[in-house]
């Protein structure tokens, strides 16, 4: 049985606002008396003084060779939770526990001397992180190999770009083979590519079931794929833990809530010429029965009711099946479809028929539109219409822990001997 390596125990971390650290006498005067002019000129300066929790009693615990994710709001605790397992920061209370060697990635630059080179930089890693001169040796061509640094090893990283320290940094995090690694967004700034290689390299990582990762980012998708477990950390306070796409449903869940009471008529923003307009847009399933959760693998039928002032001809009527955070996975068109629409004048109805929908659970949203047969000219554009849940089935094809969007159906035949 894996062994506990990292553990949380009612852990809180409080800041005081408006502290200031004065950095010995030479640092006080001049903050002193910038601070009380500023007062004079505002009375209500400091109106925000006090207690900030950034995590209030969070507990979890991990295993040797698991992987966390972790999301949650700007602000949430994420990086405080990254922080305090990488030891830059203390708890106020509750005990943490790590077990072995802890390589981060928490910010561009973090364990990097700006003035010295890359070169210089990975032997001071790789002895930071307990490795003797002989082993950083033997490792050293192929970090540079996989940061892809060959041209600029030996120039300072002052120089660098942001995404040459992204590079450099993963690379040598992965290299110096740590029991625990810690990302941070570090990666949202390296090129496409090198991202792939990063997200390629994690996963080999975790099925060798040694280093036990935890991985914090606003890309779900990312954390989906790589996290069988997730946290959802909101306010310094865990909302919910457990398998990753419940987390995340919950967590789209709660976030569109936030959304609405933060902004109410969000979901009535929309644009076109408005010679036609979208009354109402509603989900139904094969029984005719409305609503908005469905299965892997069950039909599911959008009306929508429209309203043309005046004869329109050879429109176009769109469904578009989104990610909850805007990525297109499919759209339906009347134009290419069986049945093309000539003219609407008045009042009417488009149904769209989905039939064995593909999607894997996780919550979506549905944008509608008319517009003409081009797509030049848009009458009415309805983003975020609607929204629905995918929940899991059972089928023994499907399994429940697939981080992918879309269930392609397929057949899988053993051939004892090559064909």
């Amino acid at each position: 049985m894996s062994k506990t390596v990292i553990k949380f125990e009612n852990v809180s971390k409080k800041y005081h606002l408006g502290y200031m650290n004065f950095n010995g006498f030479r640092g006080f005067l001049p903050k002193i008396i910038n601070r009380i002019i500023s007062t004079q000129n505002n009375p209500f300066q400091n109106q925000n003084d006090g207690d900030f929790y950034a995590l209030k009693d969070v507990s979890f615990e991990l295993k040797q060779g698991e992987a966390l994710g972790i999301v949650g709001p700007n602000g949430a605790g994420k990086s405080t939770i990254l922080k305090l397992l990488a030891h830059t920061i203390e708890p106020t209370s509750g005990k943490i526990i790590t077990v072995g060697k802890i390589s981060a990635l928490i910010e561009l630059g973090a364990g990097f001397h700006h003035e010295l080179t890359g070169r210089e930089n990975i032997y001071l890693y790789g002895s930071i992180m307990g490795l003797r001169r002989r082993e950083i040796k033997e490792k050293f061509d192929s970090i540079v190999a996989f940061a892809e640094l060959e041209k600029f090893i030996d120039t300072p990283v002052k120089h660098y770009s942001s995404g040459m320290y992204a590079r450099l940094g993963f690379a040598v995090a992965i290299h110096v083979e740590p029991d625990i690694l810690l990302i941070d967004e570090v990666l949202a700034v390296g090129d496409m590519n090198f991202r792939k290689k990063c997200y390629e390299r994690l996963h080999e990582i975790l099925s060798k079931g040694h280093t036990t990762i935890i991985f914090v980012s606003h890309d779900i998708y990312r954390v989906q794929s790589l996290c069988k477990r997730t946290l959802f950390l909101e306010k310094g306070n865990i909302r919910k833990t457990g398998h990753t796409p419940e987390v995340v449903a919950y967590y789209y869940n709660e976030m569109n809530k936030a959304m609405i009471l933060k902004d109410p008529k969000a979901h009535e923003r929309r644009w076109g010429t408005g010679e036609a307009r979208i009354t109402d847009v509603y989900l139904t399933d094969s029984a005719g029965k409305k609503t908005d959760t469905f299965k892997t693998g069950s039909n599911m039928i959008i009306t929508m009711n429209y309203s043309a002032a005046k004869k329109i001809d050879n429109p176009d009527f769109r469904f578009t099946i989104l990610t909850i955070d805007g990525v297109e996975i499919m759209c339906a068109s009347s134009v290419n479809s069986e049945n093309v629409i000539d003219f609407i004048k008045g009042k009417g109805t488009v149904q769209c028929f989905f039939e064995s929908v593909p999607l894997f659970q996780n919550t979506y949203t549905i944008t509608v539109g008319i517009s003409n047969t081009d797509g030049q000219i848009d009458f009415d554009v309805w983003p975020n219409a609607t929204r629905f849940i995918i929940t899991p089935t059972q089928n023994k094809d499907m399994s429940p822990y697939d981080s992918s969007l879309i269930r392609w159906p397929s057949k899988i035949f053993h051939c004892p001997e090559r064909v």
